[in-house]
């Protein structure tokens, strides 16, 4: 008879190594294997989670006026002790100049090349600005003079990996001109996929505004509407590089690399892999830039010495429209409340925003539900902190996207019931703050709605998310409503330039027909006078 074998001391020994290796994961740092980039892995997050609750999202509420007070600081100038000679100014921007960008304009286009095509169904941009010229009416004459303008689009995971964003970025630069995939973060507490932006980053931690008790504390007024912050000392690296994916995303010729060094730090910044420059920055309590001019593919930057918080960097290049990305998952917009309002306007003064899109409230709907007021009360909120942040800019408050949601009874899906009510309270935050509103869930009905893009592939089968089929059409809708707006314009301006030159033609007519009727006249009185000369020297003769 056989003796039964214990395999009591080999289970744990494999214990002991699953365990060993699933806590090992964690310290392998992130590293990009054939043109992917592979992320950190910590297989116990989950667990970590349960424990406690700094990784909980919190909302935030409305602090409107610790955002007037941080605003007002901004304006008051500091002291200065009368000196013989004053300090040097702390640098907020950084240059390196490799080749000048050439100042060349795009032609602007006629109306007729501008307008949707034929038969597209248009979802119009409904304006509410009481003003004479209101900001959204700036915003598109800006376009129409072809003036660089940047978007900045805030949202929740409708749009995250620039899903909707990526299209409407390259059909505004391929009509407008820009080129670029604008802001990327420099790191995110979490893995995910964007084809538009190669994204390579290691050595950093990284934060989210929806996780601040995760945030140091000293770091928790310094973000900006992006979301994410990444503090880093040194060896800390990201390198972003252009994709393919879009005709518009490479040719680069700006790089702009946003940070925050309290104390002083040293960097280095390399282009495409090959040139490189160290920059010292000096300690201060303000965002700064290193702004790169050169034909850029690749840019990468490297913490050398000291401690450095990075936002992210902005690839662009050309004259035209730069669109930046800014989703934050699980953000019912709330967030931006969490953000600072003074570095939101230091980089708004570095950036310059034209126009900020608000895209909200996917997640708040519960099915049958009508009544949102206190999201609009919310929303009204957002509204006016997106106002004091970027005051030149016009704001469009996105309706809620079309949703539906399986029913216990039949097991089937179906219209979640509170799309028309919240789209209407958001529309009417938007009329009571004066801003300009479009109804994403009318323009998804111009395609058949939420089944249809399930039906098509454009949607996921929680018939909530749309993927980037989806935000393809989504993305070619509100461009069609830009472009309409923009054709009006163009037109009217086309008509005033046809009537000015019909005035010009006829009163060139008047003249001419004055003209013509003095010579006459001066005609007649010549052929009388020659008349009476001749009756005159018969007489004398």
């Amino acid at each position: 008879m056989m003796k039964r074998r214990n395999y009591t001391s080999r289970m744990l020994w494999f214990t002991a190594a699953v365990v060993v290796g699933t806590v090992g994961l964690g310290f392998i740092p992130p590293f990009e294997l054939q043109g992917m980039s592979i992320e950190s892995v910590d297989m116990l997050s989950s667990l970590r989670a349960a424990t406690g609750d700094d990784d909980a999202p919190v909302e935030y509420e409305a602090d409107l006026e610790r955002l007037e007070q941080e605003l007002a600081a901004m304006d008051v100038e500091p002291a200065v002790d009368v000196i013989d000679t004053l300090p040097e100014p702390i640098p907020v921007r950084y240059e390196w100049i490799v080749a000048e960008e050439p100042m060349v304009k795009c032609r602007v286009p006629l109306s007729e090349e501008v307008a949707p095509a034929e038969g597209m169904p248009v979802v119009p941009i409904e304006d509410f600005d009481t003003l004479e010229v209101t900001r959204y009416e700036r915003f598109i004459d800006k376009l129409a003079n072809m003036e660089d303008v940047r978007i900045a689009f805030m949202g929740d995971s409708f749009v995250e990996g620039d899903i909707l964003t990526s299209d409407l970025r390259h059909e505004l630069q391929t009509l407008l001109g820009g080129r670029g995939v604008g802001f990327v973060s420099c790191d995110i507490p979490f893995a995910t996929v964007r084809k538009s932006v190669k994204r390579t980053s290691s050595g950093w931690t990284a934060y989210s505004v929806m996780k601040p008790k995760g945030t140091p504390e000293v770091l928790r007024d310094k973000y900006f509407i992006s979301g994410y912050l990444a503090e880093g000392r040194s060896g800390a690296t990201t390198r972003w590089a252009s994709t393919d994916a879009f005709a518009t995303l490479d040719s680069c010729t700006r790089g702009r690399v946003l940070l925050y060094s309290r104390d002083s730090s040293r960097l280095l910044v390399e282009i495409n892999d090959t040139l490189s420059r160290e920059f010292e920055i000096a300690g201060d309590d303000q965002v700064r830039e290193i702004y790169v001019e050169a034909p850029i593919d690749a840019l990468r930057i490297k913490v050398l010495e000291g401690s450095v918080v990075c936002y992210g960097a902005s690839l662009e290049g050309g004259h035209g429209v730069t669109v930046d990305n800014f989703s934050v998952r699980s953000n019912n917009g709330h967030a931006i409340f969490g953000t600072g309002a003074t570095v939101n306007r230091q980089i708004d003064e570095m950036l310059g925003y034209d126009l900020v899109v608000l895209q909200y409230g996917l997640n708040i709907m519960q099915p049958g539900q009508r009544t949102f007021s206190r999201y609009r009360d919310q929303l009204r909120d957002m509204i006016a902190y997106a106002e004091r942040c970027f005051p030149d800019a016009a704001i469009l408050v996105l309706g809620v996207s079309d949703r539906w949601v399986k029913s216990e009874e039949s097991g089937l899906y179906e219209p979640i019931g509170s799309v028309d009510a919240l789209t209407s309270y958001q529309r009417a935050a938007a009329d009571s703050t004066h801003v300009a509103f479009w109804s994403t869930s009318d323009a998804m009905a111009t395609y058949g709605g939420m089944s249809r893009f399930v039906a098509n592939g454009w949607a996921a089968r929680d018939y909530t998310h749309i993927n980037f089929a989806g935000g393809r059409r989504v993305a070619e809708a509100l461009a069609c409503a830009l472009r309409s707006s923009l054709a009006a314009e163009l037109s009217s301006r086309e008509a005033e330039v046809r009537r000015i030159a019909e005035e010009a033609e006829r009163k060139a007519l008047e003249r001419q027909m004055l003209v013509d009727r003095n010579l006459g006249a001066a005609t007649i009185l010549l052929d009388k006078f020659t008349e009476d000369g001749a009756s005159q020297v018969n007489e004398m003769e």
